[in-house]
């Protein structure tokens, strides 16, 4: 494992209002010697405690961007109550419940993409961020490559732990490793660094990943916490059952 703190980073995303997954995480986090943790949205949704896990993230993380459930959730209360799925809408309207006024104001602020060192951070992908496009196949990763500029960039949004590498000639998708990977200095590379609080790669285990960009070592964490009391919270909340369920079955 890398020992300096000067360019090990923490990447953590698509929380998703799971507080017992990110105490997990961030409890993970502090056994290795991380320079910062950096955070790449939907904090909200779906789960049952979105203002902890904002306040936990504007505490612990030094760099966020936005999420689209955070921009979702700016909306228009009527566009909340008539356009989305109960299992969106009802946490979202959760979240404007939950949240204070500053920490509203501080999500607002954060921007969709950002830099950090040679690391880009977005979302979803680069390829206009403001509609969240998801990184699927070959055409998503051209499109999303074509707009970055840094050696690597990371993100999250399909909640699937994914390395895409891209050379002059091709590109290709490899699977994560909880092992650490070299990165190749002669490519390029786009990670998706998996969902804290809803993976969906069927594996419920929460994920995040490790990046030293010094030694170009990669890491995917997978982190195990207790899914029965954090279904205990979807419960008491009121939420659609099928939000916990599937924290269970990391699907």
């Amino acid at each position: 494992m890398p020992k300096s703190k000067d360019s090990f980073f923490a990447i953590i995303s698509d929380i998703h209002a799971n507080i017992d997954a990110l105490d997990a995480v961030l409890a993970d986090i502090e056994t290795f010697p991380v320079r910062g943790t950096l955070c790449l949205g939907d904090i909200v949704g779906y789960g049952p405690e979105p203002a902890s896990c904002v306040q936990r993230v504007m505490d612990t993380c030094a760099v966020t961007v936005i999420g689209n459930h955070e921009a979702m959730s700016f909306l228009p209360k009527k566009i909340l109550k008539t356009d989305w799925d109960i299992s969106i809408r009802q946490p979202l309207q959760l979240a404007n419940e939950q949240l204070t006024k500053a920490q509203k104001t501080w999500l607002r602020n954060q921007p969709l993409t950002a830099h950090v060192d040679p690391i880009t951070l977005s979302h979803a992908s680069l390829h206009e961020p403001p509609e969240f496009h998801y990184i699927h196949d070959d055409a998503d990763a051209e499109s999303h490559f074509a707009a970055q500029s840094t050696f690597i960039s990371f993100n999250g949004h399909s909640h699937v732990p994914a390395i895409w590498e891209e050379d002059e000639h091709t590109r290709r998708c490899l699977k994560p490793d909880t092992k650490p990977i070299q990165l190749d200095a002669k490519k390029r590379y786009t990670v998706n660094v998996g969902s804290v609080g809803q993976p969906r790669d069927d594996d419920h285990r929460a994920c995040y990943a490790l990046y030293d960009y010094e030694k170009r070592l990669l890491i995917h964490r997978r982190v195990p916490y207790d899914i029965a009391r954090a279904q205990e919270r979807f419960e008491k909340a009121g939420l659609p059952a099928y939000n916990a369920r599937r924290i269970a079955r990391g699907r």
